[in-house]
Protein backbone atom coordinates (compact mmCIF):
# COMPACT_ATOMS: atom_id res chain seq x y z
CA UNK A 1 0.00 0.00 0.00
CA UNK A 2 1.41 3.41 -0.81
CA UNK A 3 0.86 6.60 0.88
CA UNK A 4 -1.55 7.70 -0.93
CA UNK A 5 -3.86 4.62 0.02
CA UNK A 6 -4.46 5.84 3.76
CA UNK A 7 -7.77 6.74 4.04
CA UNK A 8 -9.33 8.81 7.07
CA UNK A 9 -11.28 6.44 9.61
CA UNK A 10 -13.21 7.15 12.26
CA UNK A 11 -13.74 3.94 13.92
CA UNK A 12 -11.21 2.95 16.60
CA UNK A 13 -10.07 0.01 14.41
CA UNK A 14 -9.20 1.57 11.45
CA UNK A 15 -8.10 4.70 13.54
CA UNK A 16 -5.56 2.11 14.83
CA UNK A 17 -4.57 1.05 11.32
CA UNK A 18 -4.07 4.56 10.21
CA UNK A 19 -1.56 4.54 12.85
CA UNK A 20 0.13 1.77 11.85
CA UNK A 21 0.14 2.47 8.51
CA UNK A 22 1.97 6.35 9.75
CA UNK A 23 4.77 4.08 11.67
CA UNK A 24 5.67 1.75 8.57
CA UNK A 25 5.99 4.92 6.45
CA UNK A 26 8.21 6.36 8.73
CA UNK A 27 10.79 3.54 9.28
CA UNK A 28 10.57 2.52 5.32
CA UNK A 29 13.06 4.79 4.67
CA UNK A 30 13.99 8.56 2.98
CA UNK A 31 11.76 7.45 -0.13
CA UNK A 32 8.51 6.59 1.87
CA UNK A 33 8.88 9.32 4.03
CA UNK A 34 8.72 11.52 0.48
CA UNK A 35 6.09 10.05 -0.02
CA UNK A 36 4.51 10.61 3.49
CA UNK A 37 5.97 14.08 2.66
CA UNK A 38 3.24 14.52 -0.69
CA UNK A 39 0.36 12.90 1.32
CA UNK A 40 1.10 15.81 3.55
CA UNK A 41 0.00 18.62 0.84
CA UNK A 42 -3.10 16.16 -0.27
CA UNK A 43 -4.53 15.67 3.35
CA UNK A 44 -4.69 18.82 4.48
CA UNK A 45 -5.78 20.68 0.76
CA UNK A 46 -8.68 18.05 1.54
CA UNK A 47 -9.55 19.10 5.19
CA UNK A 48 -7.90 15.58 6.64
CA UNK A 49 -7.04 17.17 9.32
CA UNK A 50 -7.78 14.09 11.68
CA UNK A 51 -4.90 12.41 9.74
CA UNK A 52 -2.23 15.57 10.41
CA UNK A 53 -2.96 14.96 14.27
CA UNK A 54 -2.30 11.38 13.93
CA UNK A 55 0.83 12.03 11.96
CA UNK A 56 1.84 14.79 14.62
CA UNK A 57 1.23 12.68 17.66
CA UNK A 58 3.69 10.18 15.91
CA UNK A 59 6.20 12.12 15.20
CA UNK A 60 6.05 13.69 19.22
CA UNK A 61 5.89 10.17 20.03
CA UNK A 62 9.63 9.51 18.57
CA UNK A 63 10.70 12.71 19.72
CA UNK A 64 9.76 11.97 22.97
CA UNK A 65 11.95 8.93 22.71
CA UNK A 66 15.02 10.22 21.82
CA UNK A 67 14.36 9.46 17.93
CA UNK A 68 14.88 12.68 16.15
CA UNK A 69 16.06 12.63 12.10
CA UNK A 70 16.39 14.67 9.29
CA UNK A 71 13.82 13.32 7.47
CA UNK A 72 11.27 14.38 11.04
CA UNK A 73 12.33 17.55 10.79
CA UNK A 74 11.47 17.74 6.99
CA UNK A 75 7.83 16.32 8.09
CA UNK A 76 6.89 18.34 10.24
CA UNK A 77 8.17 21.89 8.56
CA UNK A 78 6.06 20.42 6.02
CA UNK A 79 2.99 19.58 7.69
CA UNK A 80 3.15 22.82 9.81
CA UNK A 81 3.50 25.14 6.48
CA UNK A 82 0.72 23.44 4.85
CA UNK A 83 -1.40 24.08 7.95
CA UNK A 84 -0.47 27.65 8.61
CA UNK A 85 -0.91 28.64 4.99
CA UNK A 86 -4.40 27.21 4.42
CA UNK A 87 -7.40 29.34 6.04
CA UNK A 88 -9.67 28.61 8.87
CA UNK A 89 -9.95 27.36 12.38
CA UNK A 90 -9.93 23.85 11.65
CA UNK A 91 -6.66 23.80 9.92
CA UNK A 92 -5.11 26.23 12.25
CA UNK A 93 -6.48 24.13 15.73
CA UNK A 94 -4.99 20.61 13.96
CA UNK A 95 -1.07 23.25 13.60
CA UNK A 96 -1.81 23.77 17.13
CA UNK A 97 -1.69 20.49 18.33
CA UNK A 98 1.39 19.59 16.62
CA UNK A 99 4.52 19.54 18.07
CA UNK A 100 6.35 22.79 17.59
CA UNK A 101 9.58 21.24 17.32
CA UNK A 102 11.23 17.80 17.26
CA UNK A 103 13.30 18.61 19.54
CA UNK A 104 11.91 19.79 22.82
CA UNK A 105 13.06 22.70 24.93
CA UNK A 106 16.10 24.95 23.97
CA UNK A 107 17.18 27.05 21.24
CA UNK A 108 15.73 24.91 18.84
CA UNK A 109 12.17 25.47 20.15
CA UNK A 110 12.58 29.20 20.44
CA UNK A 111 13.36 29.63 16.73
CA UNK A 112 10.13 27.25 15.91
CA UNK A 113 7.79 28.87 18.00
CA UNK A 114 9.19 32.70 16.20
CA UNK A 115 9.15 30.83 12.88
CA UNK A 116 5.83 29.52 13.20
CA UNK A 117 4.36 32.51 14.91
CA UNK A 118 4.80 34.07 11.55
CA UNK A 119 3.92 31.48 9.63
CA UNK A 120 0.29 31.28 11.12
CA UNK A 121 0.10 35.54 10.96
CA UNK A 122 0.99 35.23 6.94
CA UNK A 123 -1.58 32.58 6.66
CA UNK A 124 -4.64 32.47 8.64
CA UNK A 125 -7.34 35.69 9.31
CA UNK A 126 -7.20 37.77 12.15
CA UNK A 127 -10.39 36.62 13.75
CA UNK A 128 -9.65 33.27 13.24
CA UNK A 129 -6.58 33.26 15.23
CA UNK A 130 -7.98 35.50 18.11
CA UNK A 131 -10.62 32.21 18.60
CA UNK A 132 -8.47 29.48 17.69
CA UNK A 133 -4.79 30.87 19.86
CA UNK A 134 -5.93 33.41 22.46
CA UNK A 135 -9.48 32.16 23.23
CA UNK A 136 -9.74 29.31 25.82
CA UNK A 137 -10.66 26.40 23.77
CA UNK A 138 -10.44 22.49 25.30
CA UNK A 139 -7.06 20.77 24.03
CA UNK A 140 -5.02 24.09 22.68
CA UNK A 141 -2.04 24.80 24.49
CA UNK A 142 -0.36 27.40 22.99
CA UNK A 143 2.76 28.91 24.71
CA UNK A 144 2.84 31.97 25.80
CA UNK A 145 6.30 32.64 23.75
CA UNK A 146 4.01 31.62 20.68
CA UNK A 147 1.34 34.15 21.65
CA UNK A 148 3.51 36.91 22.81
CA UNK A 149 5.35 36.05 19.26
CA UNK A 150 2.19 35.86 17.30
CA UNK A 151 1.07 39.18 18.43
CA UNK A 152 3.80 41.21 17.21
CA UNK A 153 3.02 39.50 13.89
CA UNK A 154 -0.20 40.67 13.96
CA UNK A 155 1.00 44.37 14.59
CA UNK A 156 3.70 44.51 11.77
CA UNK A 157 0.93 43.01 9.39
CA UNK A 158 -1.41 46.25 10.27
CA UNK A 159 -3.90 44.63 12.61
CA UNK A 160 -5.71 46.68 14.96
CA UNK A 161 -4.92 44.54 18.11
CA UNK A 162 -6.07 47.47 20.48
CA UNK A 163 -9.85 46.75 19.48
CA UNK A 164 -9.26 43.04 20.19
CA UNK A 165 -10.09 42.69 24.11
CA UNK A 166 -8.42 39.62 24.51
CA UNK A 167 -5.34 40.44 22.49
CA UNK A 168 -5.13 43.86 24.70
CA UNK A 169 -5.36 42.05 27.68
CA UNK A 170 -2.64 39.32 26.86
CA UNK A 171 -0.28 42.40 25.85
CA UNK A 172 -1.20 43.81 28.80
CA UNK A 173 -0.45 40.81 30.76
CA UNK A 174 3.23 40.54 29.31
CA UNK A 175 3.82 44.01 30.48
CA UNK A 176 3.00 43.02 34.07
CA UNK A 177 5.24 39.68 33.70
CA UNK A 178 8.48 41.71 31.88
CA UNK A 179 8.43 40.00 29.25
CA UNK A 180 11.22 40.89 26.97
CA UNK A 181 8.42 41.94 23.80
CA UNK A 182 6.63 44.16 26.06
CA UNK A 183 8.33 47.04 25.46
CA UNK A 184 6.56 46.93 21.82
CA UNK A 185 3.55 48.95 21.63
CA UNK A 186 0.72 47.51 20.09
CA UNK A 187 -0.06 49.61 17.16
CA UNK A 188 2.46 50.87 14.57
CA UNK A 189 4.43 53.48 15.17
CA UNK A 190 5.33 56.38 12.60
CA UNK A 191 7.88 55.07 10.38
CA UNK A 192 6.64 51.63 11.07
CA UNK A 193 3.40 53.35 8.66
CA UNK A 194 5.46 52.32 5.50
CA UNK A 195 5.02 48.68 6.52
CA UNK A 196 1.64 49.06 5.51
CA UNK A 197 0.43 47.64 2.13
CA UNK A 198 -0.10 50.26 -0.91
CA UNK A 199 -3.50 50.73 -1.95
CA UNK A 200 -3.54 48.94 -5.22
CA UNK A 201 -0.26 47.22 -4.40
CA UNK A 202 0.66 44.31 -6.83
CA UNK A 203 0.43 40.48 -4.55
CA UNK A 204 3.97 40.40 -4.48
CA UNK A 205 4.43 43.47 -2.44
CA UNK A 206 5.91 43.38 0.67
CA UNK A 207 7.67 46.15 3.22
CA UNK A 208 11.09 43.60 2.79
CA UNK A 209 14.18 45.19 0.77
CA UNK A 210 15.80 42.87 -1.19
CA UNK A 211 19.44 42.95 -1.70
CA UNK A 212 20.00 45.83 -3.75
CA UNK A 213 21.30 49.06 -4.91
CA UNK A 214 20.80 51.76 -2.53
CA UNK A 215 19.16 54.15 -5.05
CA UNK A 216 16.50 51.39 -3.80
CA UNK A 217 16.83 51.14 -0.17
CA UNK A 218 16.60 55.08 0.17
CA UNK A 219 14.15 55.57 -2.44
CA UNK A 220 15.58 59.37 -3.71
CA UNK A 221 18.73 59.92 -5.42
CA UNK A 222 22.25 60.45 -4.08
CA UNK A 223 23.48 64.08 -3.15
CA UNK A 224 26.28 65.93 -5.31
CA UNK A 225 28.79 67.58 -2.61
CA UNK A 226 29.34 71.16 -3.91
CA UNK A 227 32.19 73.16 -3.06
CA UNK A 228 30.29 75.60 -1.31
CA UNK A 229 28.62 72.66 0.72
CA UNK A 230 32.50 71.97 1.82
CA UNK A 231 32.89 75.44 2.80
CA UNK A 232 30.18 76.14 4.73
CA UNK A 233 30.71 72.23 6.33
CA UNK A 234 34.01 73.09 7.22
CA UNK A 235 33.46 75.01 9.73
CA UNK A 236 31.85 71.67 11.86
CA UNK A 237 35.40 69.38 13.20
CA UNK A 238 32.75 66.29 14.89
CA UNK A 239 35.56 63.70 16.90
CA UNK A 240 34.32 60.36 17.46
CA UNK A 241 32.85 59.67 20.77
CA UNK A 242 31.83 56.20 20.57
CA UNK A 243 31.69 53.92 23.59
CA UNK A 244 30.41 50.04 23.64
CA UNK A 245 27.37 50.50 24.98
CA UNK A 246 25.94 52.71 22.16
CA UNK A 247 27.33 50.42 19.53
CA UNK A 248 25.93 47.64 20.72
CA UNK A 249 22.99 49.23 20.47
CA UNK A 250 23.13 50.81 17.61
CA UNK A 251 24.58 47.16 16.07
CA UNK A 252 21.09 45.10 17.55
CA UNK A 253 19.56 44.57 14.11
CA UNK A 254 22.24 43.06 12.47
CA UNK A 255 23.96 41.21 15.93
CA UNK A 256 23.06 37.99 14.17
CA UNK A 257 25.51 38.72 11.42
CA UNK A 258 27.92 38.25 13.55
CA UNK A 259 26.78 35.71 16.66
CA UNK A 260 25.91 33.32 13.51
CA UNK A 261 27.95 33.79 10.55
CA UNK A 262 30.82 35.73 9.07
CA UNK A 263 29.14 39.59 9.18
CA UNK A 264 31.16 42.51 10.59
CA UNK A 265 29.69 45.97 12.24
CA UNK A 266 30.92 49.21 12.26
CA UNK A 267 29.12 51.49 14.81
CA UNK A 268 30.41 54.71 15.40
CA UNK A 269 29.06 57.76 17.08
CA UNK A 270 30.88 61.95 16.45
CA UNK A 271 30.28 64.68 17.98
CA UNK A 272 30.90 68.41 16.61
CA UNK A 273 31.29 71.69 18.52
CA UNK A 274 29.49 73.51 15.33
CA UNK A 275 26.02 72.35 14.61
CA UNK A 276 26.02 70.47 11.10
CA UNK A 277 22.97 71.87 8.79
CA UNK A 278 21.36 68.86 7.06
CA UNK A 279 21.77 70.68 4.02
CA UNK A 280 26.07 69.76 4.67
CA UNK A 281 25.79 66.99 5.95
CA UNK A 282 27.17 65.15 2.68
CA UNK A 283 30.22 67.27 3.10
CA UNK A 284 30.95 66.60 6.72
CA UNK A 285 30.08 62.65 6.26
CA UNK A 286 32.91 62.07 3.61
CA UNK A 287 35.72 63.97 6.18
CA UNK A 288 34.31 61.40 9.00
CA UNK A 289 37.54 58.63 9.83
CA UNK A 290 34.53 55.79 9.18
CA UNK A 291 35.88 52.23 9.72
CA UNK A 292 34.26 50.61 6.64
CA UNK A 293 35.64 53.57 4.00
CA UNK A 294 39.20 53.17 5.18
CA UNK A 295 41.48 56.37 4.24
CA UNK A 296 42.24 56.43 1.06
CA UNK A 297 39.09 54.75 -0.19
CA UNK A 298 36.72 56.82 -2.11
CA UNK A 299 33.98 58.31 0.01
CA UNK A 300 30.64 57.71 -1.64
CA UNK A 301 27.55 59.68 -2.22
CA UNK A 302 24.97 60.09 0.53
CA UNK A 303 21.18 59.58 -0.46
CA UNK A 304 18.86 61.31 1.81
CA UNK A 305 16.03 58.69 3.25
CA UNK A 306 12.94 58.81 5.20
CA UNK A 307 13.07 57.37 9.03
CA UNK A 308 10.62 54.71 7.59
CA UNK A 309 12.90 53.78 4.32
CA UNK A 310 15.72 53.19 7.08
CA UNK A 311 13.57 51.62 9.51
CA UNK A 312 12.50 49.20 6.74
CA UNK A 313 16.48 48.80 5.99
CA UNK A 314 17.41 47.82 9.46
CA UNK A 315 13.75 45.67 10.03
CA UNK A 316 15.07 43.67 6.59
CA UNK A 317 18.19 42.98 8.22
CA UNK A 318 16.86 41.89 11.73
CA UNK A 319 14.01 39.58 10.48
CA UNK A 320 16.06 37.53 7.39
CA UNK A 321 18.54 34.86 8.20
CA UNK A 322 22.55 36.21 7.46
CA UNK A 323 24.31 34.11 5.36
CA UNK A 324 24.80 31.53 7.83
CA UNK A 325 22.10 31.28 10.76
CA UNK A 326 18.69 31.73 11.65
CA UNK A 327 16.27 34.55 10.63
CA UNK A 328 14.88 36.30 13.50
CA UNK A 329 11.03 36.71 11.83
CA UNK A 330 9.16 39.64 12.97
CA UNK A 331 8.58 40.00 16.75
CA UNK A 332 12.04 39.99 17.82
CA UNK A 333 13.10 41.14 14.41
CA UNK A 334 11.32 44.92 15.73
CA UNK A 335 12.38 44.78 18.73
CA UNK A 336 16.19 44.61 17.60
CA UNK A 337 15.13 47.10 14.64
CA UNK A 338 14.00 49.57 17.05
CA UNK A 339 17.11 48.94 19.68
CA UNK A 340 19.06 50.15 16.78
CA UNK A 341 17.09 52.83 15.81
CA UNK A 342 17.09 54.15 19.53
CA UNK A 343 21.32 53.60 19.42
CA UNK A 344 21.42 55.64 16.45
CA UNK A 345 19.24 58.59 17.80
CA UNK A 346 21.20 58.07 21.18
CA UNK A 347 18.05 57.90 23.41
CA UNK A 348 18.38 55.92 27.17
CA UNK A 349 18.86 52.79 26.66
CA UNK A 350 15.60 52.17 29.39
CA UNK A 351 13.88 54.64 27.19
CA UNK A 352 10.19 54.09 26.36
CA UNK A 353 9.95 52.93 22.31
CA UNK A 354 7.59 55.47 22.12
CA UNK A 355 10.53 58.10 23.19
CA UNK A 356 12.41 56.72 20.87
CA UNK A 357 10.17 57.11 18.13
CA UNK A 358 9.72 60.87 18.23
CA UNK A 359 13.26 61.43 18.33
CA UNK A 360 13.66 59.36 15.04
CA UNK A 361 11.07 61.57 13.44
CA UNK A 362 13.08 64.30 14.47
CA UNK A 363 16.54 63.42 12.88
CA UNK A 364 17.51 63.55 9.38
CA UNK A 365 18.64 59.90 7.93
CA UNK A 366 20.87 58.73 5.06
CA UNK A 367 21.99 55.89 3.09
CA UNK A 368 25.36 55.65 2.43
CA UNK A 369 26.46 53.22 -1.01
CA UNK A 370 28.51 50.47 0.61
CA UNK A 371 30.79 50.39 -2.41
CA UNK A 372 33.96 50.15 -0.69
CA UNK A 373 36.09 47.49 0.01
CA UNK A 374 35.04 46.88 3.34
CA UNK A 375 31.90 45.50 2.24
CA UNK A 376 31.83 41.93 1.30
CA UNK A 377 28.62 43.06 -1.48
CA UNK A 378 27.19 39.81 -1.75
CA UNK A 379 23.63 40.17 -0.60
CA UNK A 380 24.32 41.13 3.13
CA UNK A 381 25.44 44.63 3.57
CA UNK A 382 23.41 48.07 5.16
CA UNK A 383 25.28 51.36 5.55
CA UNK A 384 22.75 54.22 7.77
CA UNK A 385 23.89 57.78 8.67
CA UNK A 386 21.79 59.98 10.86
CA UNK A 387 22.33 63.77 12.30
CA UNK A 388 20.28 63.87 15.26
CA UNK A 389 18.17 66.66 16.38
CA UNK A 390 20.10 69.58 17.06
CA UNK A 391 22.90 68.98 14.53
CA UNK A 392 25.89 68.38 16.88
CA UNK A 393 25.58 64.51 17.09
CA UNK A 394 25.98 62.05 14.00
CA UNK A 395 26.31 58.21 14.19
CA UNK A 396 26.81 55.63 11.32
CA UNK A 397 25.94 51.92 11.36
CA UNK A 398 27.60 49.81 8.73
CA UNK A 399 27.09 46.14 8.49
CA UNK A 400 28.19 43.42 6.13
CA UNK A 401 28.41 39.83 5.47
CA UNK A 402 28.94 36.60 3.12
CA UNK A 403 29.21 32.85 2.87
Amino acid sequence: MSAGTIVRHSDSTMYGDTTRRIEELLDGGFSAVCALGEEVRHRVSSGDFEWTTLLGAELARRAGGGEVSSEHVLLLDRLQTALAATEGQQSLRALLCLPVSVQAGGPAQTRAERRLAHLVALGHRPADIVAAVFGEQLGIAASDEFKACLLQELVLRGVAVPEHPVLRSFGEALVAEGHPLAPLPLDLLPAERALLRPPHAPPEWTWALPPAAVEKQSGQPGLRVSPEMRRRGGAADPAEITVAESAEAMSAAVRHWVEESNGRVAAQEFWSASAVSPDDFAAVFERLPLTAWPAGETRVRLHPASSGRVLRVLLTAAVRSPAYGNARFGAYGRLAAWRSLGGLVGAAPDAPIGHTARLVEQAHWFVADPSSDWFCLVAWDLAVAVLRAGGQEIAVLAATDTD
